[in-house]
């Protein structure tokens, strides 16, 4: 039999009204475990149950037991007091429930018909139940079915975003190489900086040593030259009351112009001040400016002197710095030609 003929013979199961045959099949397809069958089985019980009592009762006549006795035993009258053999018994309620009705349908049309009418309600209900259980299970299955495509498609998405993860991870892990690689050539190149500037420094101080070290080779050249000049004078400057320890030498060559000013013992200056020489004529004339150095010693080259036959005498003064047109400060050195 097929499923849909296991649905149609249910409410005759129900009511135990199947041949032994389709019984049996019947009970060894409910043995398979189908849900629609067990519903639907469930629920024809439920409806057998109550067609007992849709009939409505009535009293039977006085006569009806001699009947039923003389039918159940024959040759037996209708004074027979009691039975002694009783009917076949039948187990449950519900085998109860339907010999009674059974006995009616032979006492009556009526009740026949109010059965009939019952069952064929019945089957109309198991069919309408069986069309909504068949709806619902098909629903379910379009759930089930979404439910799986959903459960398959995030797997998918769980899978790709795994990956993503593992994909970024490895960037992480790669970009904090090259991180890690740029900080060390950052650092490395930053020392380099440091070296460079380090050179540099050393250069410009070198520059500067070698610098004065030419500007001193060429002003010891200059003044050997001008000391093996034979036209050479020589004038001698004290110190003053301001500087009593100092003295200065003057070598002046007349056909050159050219002067050479050597101090010694030259008291430290101020800051912002300058030791500035004159070479007094009618008037004073700035020769130059000054300052002394850790030795307290003090040189100037005079490449072009006022003209010596009018000079009287030399004397230095301390001036602001920068010096100034005519003297304003105190005089430290003073020579008479």
């Amino acid at each position: 039999m097929s499923h849909e003929q296991f649905e149609e013979v249910l409410p005759l199961y129900a009511v135990g009204a199947l041949e032994r045959l389709e019984r049996q099949a019947l009970e060894a397809h409910l043995l398979t475990g189908c849900a629609p069958c067990h519903a639907a089985l469930k629920q024809y019980h439920a409806v057998a149950g109550m067609l007992p009592y849709g009939l409505t009762p009535t009293v039977a006549p006085p006569t009806l037991k001699a009947r039923v006795l003389a039918a159940l035993v024959p040759g037996s009258s209708p004074d027979v007091p009691k039975v002694t053999q009783k009917p076949h018994a039948v187990s449950g309620m519900r085998a109860t429930r339907l010999a009674w009705p059974s006995l009616a349908w032979t006492a009556s049309p009526a009740f026949a018909l109010i059965l009939v009418l019952l069952l064929a309600g019945t089957g109309m209900y198991a069919l309408s139940m069986r069309s909504r259980i068949a709806t619902e299970i098909e629903q379910r299955q379009r759930v089930q079915t979404a439910l799986q495509e959903e459960t398959a498609r995030l797997a998918l998405l769980q899978r790709q975003v795994a990956e993503q993860e593992q994909m970024l991870a490895g960037l992480r892990k790669e970009f904090g190489s090259r991180i890690g690689d740029l900080t060390e050539t950052k650092e490395a190149l930053i020392l380099r900086e440091v070296e460079v500037d380090q050179l540099r420094a050393q250069l410009t101080q070198q520059e500067q040593e070698a610098a004065i070290f030419r500007r001193a080779l060429a002003q010891r050249d200059e003044i050997s030259v001008f000391l093996r000049s034979p036209s050479v004078k020589v004038i001698s400057l004290a110190g003053s009351e301001m500087a009593k320890s100092a003295g200065a030498l003057l070598l002046y060559d007349p056909d050159t112009k050219k002067a050479l000013f050597y101090a010694f013992n030259m008291p430290p200056l101020l800051e912002r001040k300058t030791y500035q020489l004159w070479a007094i004529m009618d008037k004073p004339v700035s020769a130059g400016t000054f300052n002394t150095d850790a030795g307290h010693k003090s040189r100037l080259v005079i490449r072009s002197m006022p003209d010596f036959a009018r000079i009287t005498k030399f004397a230095v003064s301390v001036e602001p710095e920068g010096g100034r047109p005519q003297p304003t400060g105190e005089i430290y050195l003073v020579g008479q030609l």
